[in-house]
C-alpha cells in the first residue's frame, strides 16, 4: 500500500456511488469493489467499515499521522451507531459523518505490546530479504534475478542435477516459493518434448497451479498456453481429457496436473506410455507431508501412485526414467521416514531441508470456557482483524454455521469452501476472492473472508493473506501450523489467531485417533483377497480390490477403500510391497463412477514368508497401528502445549518438525515475530519487531553420485586440467564453445572472474534445457564433488585459495587461465607446467569429446 491510500479512500467516498473509475490498490481496491457493491447487496455495512478502518490503521501505521476519513450516509451505508460498534471513532459533520479507527488486539484488556505487533501487520512490514542472486537456469526459466533463501537455491539446485531416476524432498518453508523450485527444471525439459505430471490433494490447489502455470508460460512467451488446459480434473468434457491423455502419450502434454486418483486410473495408461517412450521427466509431489496422512486415511491412493512411479523407473529408457521431487513447507521424521521408503527406491535420494519456522505470523492464543464466549471472541476478531482473511473450522457443518452467522451479522463479501464444494464454485471462490477472472485478469474482487476446512487452502498461492482465525482446535499441531500458513506469503507480517473451548478439545480428541483397521477384519480381508488373487510367473500376486471379505455381501467404493488401507498399512509395516496398480479389465480410461474412479487391481510383492500366520499378521499390524497413533498424539500434545502458553509457539514448532538423518540430527531454524510467552517474556527488536530470529538455513549441496567426467582423458589421474590462454582473442571467441559443450555433457557447474553476466545468459540459452549453474560465493568449490570449470580472467595473478583447497579434496577441477598464472607452490613456475594442461584452442578443435 501507497502512504496516499488515505486519499484514495478519501475520493472512494467522495464519489460515491459511482466509484468504479477511480485507481486502486491493496486494500482501497477491495474497499472501492465493497462500495461499489454496496447498491446491489453483494457488499453490506461490516464490509465497508471493516475495510475504512483497516486503510485507516495501515495510513497511520505507515506515516505515524492518526487520519480520519469523511464518509457519507444514507440508504445501504453504514449508520452513526454501525461505525462505532465496528472499534471506529465517529464525529458527525453535518450530512456527514468523520470517522477514524481504533486500535484493537484479541486480549481481554488492552495490550500495548500486542497492539503494537498489529501495528506492523498494518505497515506491512516484510519478515525476510530477497536479494541472493540467481543462477542462470533459474532466470531463463523463471526470469527472476534472485532466489528467496540460500534453501530454495540448494532445492533448485538439487533438482536441476538429479540423476535420472533420482529422488528429491524439499522441505521450504511457506512463502519461499518450492513451487518455482520444480517449475525451473521441469518447464525446459517440458519445452523440448518432455511431460512432467503434477500430483496434488485437492480440486483448488488443481485449478490454483493451472492458473500459475498458464500465466508463467505466457509470461515466458508460450502463447498456447491461454487455451490449453493443464488441471485434469473431474468436470473436464471427456474429448478434452482425452486430448490430454493422447498428448501425454506423443510427449506433447508438457505438463499435467492431477488428484492421485487420477493418475492411478484415468491417465494410467498415458503416463505409462509416455514413460515407456522416454516422455515422462518428472514426477512432482505437492504438498508431500500428507502421503503418510492421506494414506493411511481417506486418501489412499496417494501412496499407491508409489507403485506407478516403480512401473514407470522399469519401463523407461535408460538415462530417461522420471525424477521424483517431494515438495512441502513442513515435514516431521515421520513423513520424511515415508517419503524415502515410498519414492525413495531404487534410485538415489537427496534430502534438502531448510525447515524454520516462519518470521510473518504474530500469534494470539485464548482458551474459552464455552462455545458461546468462544464464537463472541472469533465474531469479535473478523470483525477487527485485516483482510484478506481466512476463517477455519474443523467440520463441513461448522463451516456453513460461521458462513451464515456472519451473513446474518452484516457481511456480505463472505463465502465458504469445503471438501463439499463443487469445482465451478471453487473458482468462483478463488476468484473473487483473488480478483481475477477465469484467465486470470484483474476483475472486481468479491470475498474479503473465505470460511473453510482443512480442505481449502492447501498450497493456494493468496500471498496477501493478512489473517488466518481458527475457531477450532485442529487434531494436530501439523495441521494448525499448515494452515497459519496461508497468512503472509508476500513475506510480510499477519495474524494468526485462535480461539477454542472444550467442544473443540473433544472433537480434536476424536479426529486425532486414525481410524486404521483392526487386526481381526484385516486378517479376515488379507486371506479373502489372497485366497483368490492370481499368482503370476514372477510370484507376485494380482489382487481384486473389489473382493468381499466373508462378512460383506456387496460390492461398494467403501469397501474399495478398506482394501486399499489395509494394503498400504501392511506395506507400512514391512509386510509387502505394491506395485503397479492397473485397472480393471472391462474398466474403459474414462470411468467416472465411484467404483470406476479406483485402481481396483493391485500387483502385490510378499515381503515376508509368514503371512500366512496369522499371529505374525496381527503382531506386525498391531505394531505399526501403535506407530501412527503414537505420531497422532504427539502431535496433539504439543498443539495443546501451545495453548497453554507456557513456551515460546515457535519453539515448540521447531521441536516437532526435527529429524535424524543419515547419523545426525537435522534441526528446525527458530524465529517469532510474536507470540503469548514471547510478548511476557521478551522485548521485539526495534528494527524488525521480531523477538525470537535464528540463523536462517543454508542446506548443504547435493551429493548426488558423481557425473562421467567429460575430460577425464586429458587429466589423467590428476584433479587438475590446466586449460590456459595466451591471446585475449582465444579466450572470447573459444570460451563460449567450450562452456556450451561441457554444460551440454552435464557438467554445468561453472564460476571465477572470468564468466561476465551475458557470457553466462549465452551459454544457458544456447545449452537449454541442461542447467547454468554459477558458484558465485565459492560455497560448491568445497563441496562439489563432480567436475567443475572454474574461469580466472587476465588480472589474476595467483590461484585462489579455495581452488587450492579443492585441489586437495581430489574432485574434478577445469581450470581455465591465462598462460602466465604461476603454480602456487612454485612461484616463478607457470602452473600449466606443473599440471595435466592443454590450450584452449586445441582442446575446443579436438573432435574427441
Amino acid at each position: 500500500m501507497q502512504h496516499d491510500d488515505w486519499t484514495t479512500a478519501q475520493s472512494i467516498w467522495q464519489a460515491w456511488p459511482d466509484v468504479e473509475h477511480i485507481p486502486t490498490a491493496g486494500t482501497c481496491r477491495r474497499l472501492r469493489d465493497a462500495v461499489a457493491s454496496l447498491e446491489t447487496g453483494a457488499a453490506r455495512w461490516r464490509d465497508v467499515v471493516a475495510l475504512t478502518r483497516q486503510v485507516l490503521l495501515e495510513h497511520q501505521a505507515r506515516t505515524g499521522v492518526q487520519d480520519s476519513l469523511v464518509v457519507p450516509t444514507g440508504p445501504r451505508l453504514p449508520t452513526e451507531q454501525q461505525w462505532k460498534s465496528a472499534r471506529c471513532t465517529v464525529l458527525p459533520t453535518g450530512e456527514r459523518l468523520r470517522i477514524g479507527g481504533e486500535p484493537w488486539s484479541p486480549s481481554p484488556s488492552p495490550d500495548a505490546a500486542a497492539e503494537d505487533d498489529l501495528s506492523r501487520v498494518y505497515a506491512g512490514v516484510a519478515g525476510r530479504e530477497r536479494d541472493l542472486p540467481a543462477d542462470p537456469f533459474w532466470t531463463e526459466a523463471l526470469g527472476f534475478g534472485n532466489y528467496s533463501s540460500y534453501g530454495q537455491r540448494e532445492a533448485a539446485r538439487t533438482l536441476a542435477t538429479a540423476p535420472a531416476g533420482g529422488t528429491v524432498i524439499a522441505c521450504l518453508p511457506t512463502g519461499e516459493g518450492k513451487t518455482e523450485v520444480a517449475w525451473a527444471t521441469v518447464l525446459p525439459a517440458i519445452r523440448n518434448g518432455g511431460v512432467a505430471v503434477m500430483v496434488v490433494p485437492t480440486v483448488v490447489l488443481a485449478l490454483d497451479m493451472e492458473r500459475r502455470l498458464r500465466r508463467r508460460l505466457i509470461q515466458r512467451g508460450d502463447k498456447t498456453a491461454a487455451t490449453r488446459a493443464f488441471a485434469y480434473t473431474g468436470s473436464l468434457d471427456k474429448a478434452v481429457k482425452e486430448t490430454i491423455r493422447q498428448d501425454i502419450r506423443t510427449g506433447q502434454q508438457g505438463m499435467v496436473i492431477a488428484a492421485p486418483e487420477a493418475v492411478t486410473t484415468g491417465l494410467s495408461f498415458a503416463l505409462e506410455a509416455a514413460a515407456r517412450a522416454g516422455h515422462l521427466t518428472h514426477l512432482i509431489i505437492d504438498e508431500a507431508h500428507i502421503v503418510e496422512q492421506w494414506g493411511h486415511d481417506f486418501r489412499p491412493e496417494f501412496q499407491a501412485i508409489a507403485a506407478k512411479r516403480r512401473s514407470w523407473l522399469r519401463v523407461a529408457p535408460e538415462g530417461r526414467q522420471v525424477v521424483t521431487i517431494a515438495m512441502s513447507a513442513t515435514l516431521t521424521a515421520s513423513q520424511v521416514h515415508t517419503l524415502r521408503e515410498t519414492f525413495g527406491k531404487p534410485s538415489p535420494v537427496e534430502l534438502v531441508w531448510a525447515s524454520h519456522t516462519r518470521a510473518e505470523p504474530i500469534y494470539f492464543v485464548d482458551d474459552f470456557t464455552d462455545q458461546d464466549a468462544r464464537d463472541s471472541a472469533v465474531m469479535e476478531a473478523i470483525n477487527a482483524l485485516p483482510r484478506p482473511l481466512v476463517l477455519y473450522t474443523t467440520t463441513r457443518q461448522d463451516a456453513t454455521d460461521w458462513a451464515r452467522r456472519l451473513r446474518e451479522a452484516g457481511f456480505g463479501r463472505v463465502t465458504q469452501l469445503t471438501g463439499d464444494s463443487g469445482e465451478a464454485e471453487r473458482r468462483t471462490v478463488i476468484n473473487g476472492w483473488r480478483g481475477e477472472d477465469a484467465s486470470g485478469n484483474e476483475s472486481a474482487t468479491r470475498f474479503d473472508v473465505v470460511v473453510g476446512t482443512s480442505a481449502f487452502g492447501l498450497g493456494v498461492d493468496m500471498a496477501s493473506v493478512r489473517s488466518v482465525v481458527h475457531a477450532c482446535l485442529p487434531e494436530t499441531i501439523d495441521r494448525y501450523y499448515q494452515e497459519v500458513g496461508r497468512g503472509g506469503r508476500d513475506g510480510r507480517a499477519c495474524v494468526a489467531y485462535m480461539a477454542t473451548a472444550p467442544v473443540d478439545k473433544n472433537l480434536a480428541e476424536r479426529l486425532s485417533r486414525v481410524t486404521l483397521i483392526g487386526d481381526d477384519l484385516g486378517w479376515v480381508r488379507w486371506r479373502s483377497m489372497r485366497a483368490k488373487a492370481r499368482v503370476a510367473e514372477d510370484s507376485t500376486l494380482e489382487i481384486d480390490l473389489a473382493e468381499l471379505p466373508a462378512y460383506l455381501r456387496a460390492e461398494s467404493a467403501r469397501n474399495i477403500q478398506w482394501n486399499v488401507r489395509l494394503l498400504n498399512l501392511m506395506e507400512q509395516a514391512g509386510l509387502i510391497r505394491q506395485e503397479a496398480p492397473a485397472w480393471r479389465r472391462d474398466q474403459d480410461e474414462d470411468g467416472e463412477s465411484p467404483v470406476d474412479q479406483q485402481a481396483v487391481l493391485r500387483v502385490v510383492s510378499e515381503r515376508e514368508g509368514q503371512l500366512n500366520n496369522q499371529f505374525f499378521f496381527k503382531e506386525r499390524l498391531t505394531a505399526q497401528r501403535q506407530v501412527v497413533h503414537d505420531q497422532q498424539q504427539t502431535a496433539l500434545r504439543q498443539l495443546k502445549s501451545l495453548l497453554r502458553g507456557e513456551r515460546c509457539v515457535s519453539e515448540i514448532l521447531a521441536e516437532y518438525y526435527r529429524l535424524r538423518w543419515q547419523g545426525g540430527t537435522l534441526a528446525t531454524g527458530l524465529s517469532c515475530r510474536s507470540c503469548p510467552h514471547c510478548r511476557k517474556h521478551r522485548a521485539p527488536d526495534e528494527q524488525t519487531g521480531m523477538r525470537r530470529r535464528g540463523m536462517l538455513p543454508w542446506p548443504a549441496s547435493a551429493r548426488w553420485p558423481a557425473r562421467p567426467d567429460p575430460l577425464a582423458r586429458y587429466r589423467g589421474g590428476s584433479p587438475l586440467l590446466s586449460i590456459y590462454w595466451s591471446r585475449r582473442e582465444h579466450l572470447d571467441d573459444l570460451l563460449p564453445d567450450l562452456l556450451e559443450k561441457l554444460v551440454r555433457l552435464r557438467c554445468g557447474v561453472l564460476g571465477g572472474p572470468g564468466l561476465s553476466e551475458p557470457l553466462l545468459r549465452r551459454v544457458q540459452r544456447r545449452a537449454a534445457p541442461y542447467p547454468v549453474i554459477v558458484d558465485r560465493d565459492a560455497s560448491l568449490l568445497g563441496m562439489y564433488e563432480s567436475a567443475l570449470v572454474w574461469v580466472l580472467d587476465e588480472t589474476t595473478e595467483s590461484l585462489p585459495e579455495a581452488v587450492v583447497e579443492r585441489l586437495g579434496m581430489e574432485a574434478p577441477t577445469y581450470l581455465v587461465h591465462p598462460a602466465t598464472l604461476p603454480d602456487p607452490h612454485r612461484p616463478g613456475t607457470p602452473l600449466r607446467y606443473m599440471n595435466k594442461a592443454i590450450p584452449l584452442d586445441i582442446l575446443s578443435k579436438d573432435p574427441a569429446w
